[in-house]
């Protein structure tokens, strides 16, 4: 904190700024005192008025003017830094997206190092969007002699957009979500038509992927091999900045049944949808379970003071 800027100041307040403490024995031309104003050793006749206003504070601000990813402010933070002594001032400029390029690292992260009595405030004017997830493939069918029919894989869980490792304040003029989690694939399925010998074996459609800034791939559609009439299913889209993609078709097989449509993965902080189960009178299974969205914040009783992050956000929070 400054020291006054006017009225009484004592030499007890100028050393405690300076670092000491108020215990211990100082004079006004100390080094570290006379560091609070720039003071040279050689220079005479300081006065306690000399010190109005004085901090040993040290102040940065940064301003992210560009898309980003995995931004991490303690590593960004400059050499000005004072440990204990520093307010940092983090501004993302509008337009700006932070993202992540996987779903195990963070778009924006306060980073570790910290020491008590540092500051960081984090003014969010643009966008911090976790990664999408991958979708989940397309269940498999085989009926060369066991007619085996696979369930369809799950999506994978939406990366995280924010984690406070150090106490801070985030204000949110723009937007804070986690990644889309990735479609669920559908199954795959074995039916004879018309109750005949003709055999279909029809692969799942693969899930979609997960909306984040770079979003999450589509996934494979099933494959099926056996006698009779061998249908794939189709693989699923990956998403997008702002959508989750849409799930692939499973194989057809007309009266035979049909294997399971993939999932659509999730837009933004949102779960992906399941894949759907298979139709057939052989062998049928389980679409896959869509995948959860991703953290839009991590360790919330560090941000605001406990409240956490306001304003427009979407995901799941801790």
């Amino acid at each position: 904190m400054a020291l006054p800027a006017s009225g009484q100041i004592t030499l007890d307040q100028i050393h405690v700024e300076a670092g000491g403490t108020s215990t211990t024995e100082v004079t006004i031309n100390d080094v570290d005192v006379r560091a609070l104003i720039g003071a040279s050793s050689g220079q005479a006749n300081l006065s306690f008025s000399d010190f109005y206003g004085a901090s040993a504070t040290v102040t940065i601000n940064i301003t992210i003017t560009g898309n980003t990813n995995n931004y991490n402010i303690f590593n960004s933070k400059g050499g000005s830094y004072v440990a204990g002594k520093t307010i940092v001032n983090l501004t993302i400029n509008s337009g700006v997206t932070i993202g992540s390029t996987s779903t195990g690292t963070y778009a924006l992260d306060t980073g570790t190092g910290w020491a008590s009595g540092d500051v960081i405030n984090i003014i969010n004017n643009g966008t911090v969007k976790g990664k999408g997830a991958n979708g989940g493939a397309g269940g498999d069918a085989d009926g060369t002699l066991s007619n085996i029919a696979d369930d369809g894989a799950a999506g994978a869980t939406g990366g995280p957009a924010f984690r406070a490792q150090f106490a801070c304040t985030f204000t949110n003029n723009g937007s804070v979500y986690g990644g889309g989690g990735g479609g669920g694939g559908g199954a795959g399925g074995i039916g004879l038509e018309d109750k005949t010998v003709i055999e279909f074996v029809m692969g799942g459609g693969g899930g979609g992927g997960g909306a984040g800034v770079n979003a999450g791939s589509g996934a494979a559609g099933g494959t099926a091999s056996g006698p009779g009439t061998n249908v794939n299913g189709s693989a699923g889209s990956s998403g997008s900045a702002t959508a989750g993609g849409a799930g692939g078709s499973g194989g057809a097989g007309g009266s035979a049944g049909s294997g399971g449509a993939g999932g659509a993965g999730g837009g933004l902080g949102a779960n992906g949808v399941n894949g759907s189960n298979s139709i057939g009178n052989v062998a049928t299974a389980n679409g896959g379970t869509g995948g959860t969205r991703g953290f839009y914040q991590v360790n919330s009783s560090l941000i605001n003071s406990g409240s956490g992050i306001g304003g427009t956000v979407g995901g799941r929070s801790s």
